[in-house]
This record gives structure tokens, sequence and C-alpha cells, in this order.
């Protein structure tokens, strides 16, 4: 009999006799990485409802749904970008589909990094894959492990060229999942801006389960921001986990805007001292979709800093959860370490779960933490109203005004720019009452 805390789920024996050969199956060291994962995914499957850190996310409804492997599935074709994917000024493109590299959609012209599909023999840091995920920590990355059909190795050695990751989830006649694998090892005193979009095509349900990891080497300094805006009837179950070194900084923003159950997982553990982590994200969510930000920061060592700020807004039957946990250890004195979740409700139908939590064992530190949530204010509105602008258009301004707290914190203009754009068109789209 199963624990409590393990769903039985659509991932075994049926799934893996439709995976077929998977790239880069003669690479001994990848292919021995997938089998001990499949092990573990085994023993522990997916976790269940008794587990604290996913009390907010439920996966009973991704568990009952017979998904085959995306690979496997004939009757898929992509053949263009979807329009609705912003152009970033000065990036250069890479294109995945479900899961899988499309250089005939991709740019490839890239400066100061090196990119290379992970079943290539030669990739640089690839003995690093596995080792800051690793699947016996974490049940979606052992789903990943076990299955990644392709990944994307970028070995950044100078002052890189912004990169454009666009991953397009598709599904034909039958449920299709997908497991892209990123890695990202960053060199001492180089840069990387990365911003990443994902969205998928209309039609039957798929699920997207993406592992990132990314290693900062000495005065490092990499930028990611992360827009997920999936299809109504899609899962998108992401984990990322970062080491950073000595001096070095690492800047993330996540936006959510769509999907049914999207869950964006971020690990950070600090392996230097005087490091800086901004960890930041904003959401806007309608209609019945559900979005979790989970995030740990592990400080191991003195005089780092690290600040979270999440925002968002949410309507219709929407559910959004934010989990954030700090934890100090007693040797990493002078920590400066701060967390703050902000929600707003649209009407009297959506849910919001917030837990921040600060574990600490240092005595000489500046923590905290703050959660709120609240409606639009009424005099705000009226304000508004009494200045001629018209009711839409006043709760617009003061939805964006609310997220800009976060949104703000993206220090590249340009795709702070676009960033707010997407929570424009949101609004736009649904029409915002309240």
């Amino acid at each position: 009999m199963k624990s409590p805390g393990i769903l039985d789920h659509a991932f075994g024996a049926a799934y893996a006799k439709r995976l077929g050969g998977l790239p880069g199956a003669a690479t001994t060291a990848l292919d021995a990485l997938r089998q001990r994962a499949r092990v573990t995914l085994g023993t522990d499957g997916l976790p269940g409802p008794k587990l604290e850190e996913w009390r907010f996310t439920p996966l009973r409804g991704l568990a009952k749904i017979p998904f085959i492997p995306a690979a496997s599935a004939e009757d898929i074709e992509v053949s263009d970008v979807p329009l609705s994917v912003p152009k970033i000024a000065g990036a250069a493109r890479i294109v995945l589909v479900n899961g899988v590299y499309r250089p005939d959609l991709s740019d490839q012209d890239f400066s100061g990094v090196s990119v290379s599909p992970l079943s290539t023999k030669n990739v640089d840091g690839r003995e690093l894959l596995g080792h800051l995920a690793t699947p016996s920590a974490a049940p979606l990355v052992a789903l990943n492990t076990a299955y990644m059909a392709e990944g994307i190795a970028l070995h950044v050695h100078g002052a890189a060229k912004p990169i454009h990751l666009v991953s397009i989830g598709a599904s034909g006649a039958e449920p299709a999942a997908f497991h892209p694998r990123v890695l990202i090892v960053a060199e001492a005193n180089s840069s990387l801006t990365l911003i990443e979009t994902h969205v998928g095509l209309p039609g039957q349900p798929y699920f997207s389960n993406p592992v990132t990891e990314i290693v900062l080497g000495s005065g490092a300094a990499v930028r990611r921001y992360v827009e997920v805006a999936e299809d109504a009837d899609a899962f998108h179950l992401a984990t990322t986990a970062v080491a950073v070194a000595e001096n070095a900084t690492f800047e993330a923003f996540h936006l959510g805007l769509g999907g049914a159950l999207v869950r964006q997982e971020t690990h950070v553990a600090f392996a230097g001292t005087d490091a800086t982590v901004k960890l930041h994200g904003a959401y806007a969510l309608s209609g019945k979709s559900h979005h979790d930000f989970t995030t740990v920061i592990d400080h191991h060592v003195p005089s780092c800093k690290s600040n979270q700020i999440f925002k968002g807004v949410v309507a219709d039957d929407a559910h959004g959860v934010y989990q954030g946990r700090i934890h100090v250890a007693r040797d990493a004195q002078k920590t400066d370490a701060r967390q703050l979740h902000k929600a707003l409700f649209l009407n009297r139908g959506p849910k919001v779960d917030c837990k921040p939590e600060l574990e600490i064992y240092a005595d000489d530190v500046q923590c905290a933490h703050g959660a709120a949530t609240g409606e639009i204010d009424p005099d705000h509105l009226f304000y508004l109203l009494s200045r001629g602008i018209d009711p839409e258009r006043a709760r617009n301004l003061l939805v964006e005004g609310f997220l800009a707290d976060a949104v703000n914190e993206i220090s590249d203009e340009t795709v702070r720019d676009v960033f707010v754009g997407q929570i424009a068109g949101w609004l736009k789209k649904r029409g915002v009452q309240s």
C-alpha cells in the first residue's frame, strides 16, 4: 500500500514503453542518470496531499490523465512561434517544442555563450547535471531526469548576448507530457540575461515539467526572467536550482499569467560570501487558474543578501499560492534576508494561500517577512472616477499600480517594459471588474 504522501500516476511502464529511444542514449553518463532517476520515481512517485510542501497544490488532477510522451505523438506539428510570444529586442531566440530543441525556429548568432543540446557528446559543464537538482530530493526532478528527451546547455564565458528561450507546448489526439532540461554554467565574472517564455497551443491537456540548474562562478551575474502563459488546460510544474558563488549576483523574476495548474519552485544556495540574490515575481490569474510560487533560499555562508517581493491579483475562481522559506545557518552571520507577499482580490470568488517562513540559527542578522491581502480600495477607485476616468480604465490602473512594486524590481528596462505590456494585455483581455 502506498503512503498517503505518494500518488499513483501515469508515468510508469506504459509511459516508458511508448518513449522510444532518447537522444544521448549512447552517452553513458546521461543514460545512467536517467536510469537512477527512474528507480527513484518508481519508489517515491508523485507528491500527494499529505506532503506539507504540496498541501496547497494537489496533483490529483494531473495523476488521473493518461499522458503519453510527446515524442511519440505523430500528429503534432508546430511550424512557427505563436504570435503571442513577445519579441525581445537584441535577444537571440532559442525555441523548444515539447521540450526538444528546434534549430529551424531558433537563431544561431550567440555571443559570449556556447549553446549545445545536452545529448551532444562534448558539452562543457555537463558533469554538473543533476548535482543541484537531485532526483532524490524532489519527485518532479526525478520525473524530469528519468524522461528528459532533450535539453539545452548554456556555457557563459563572457558578457553574453541576451537569450530568449521560448518553450512551446502542444498535444495531438492524446494528452502529451514533456520534460525539458536546461543547464546554465556562468564562469567567473561572466554575465547573462535570460528571458523565458512558456506558452502552449490549444487542444488536449499537456504537461510541461522543466528543470533548470544554474551555477554562478565568482563575480558572475545572471538575470533570469520567466513568463508562464500556458494554455488554459495545461499543467506546468517547474523546478529551478541555483548555486551562487562569492561576489556573484543572481536576479530572477517570475510572471504567471496562464495555465490550469502551474508551480514555479526555486531553490537558491549561497556557496560564497558577499553574494546577492533578488528573487521576485507577479501573477495575474483568472478563471480556474492555479499558480504556486515556492521559494527556498539557503544562507550557508556569511555576508550575503537576499530579497523577495511577490505580488498578485486573482479573479473569478483562481487560486494563488506563495510559499517562501529562508534558512540561515549558524555560521551565516551578517545575513540580510527579506521576503514580502501581497495579493489583491478582484472579486469574492478567488483564493490565496501564503506561507512565509524564517528559519534562523545565527544571531547577527537582519531578516524580515510580511504578507497581506485585500481588495481594490473604493476610495482610490472613487478618486480616479471623479477625475473623469472610465471605470474599467480606473480598475486597470489600480491593478497595474499594485503589481508595479514587484515588476519595477526588474533591472532590465527592455524586459520590464515587455512584462508590463503582457500584464496590460491580460487586463484588456479579461476586462477587470470589481
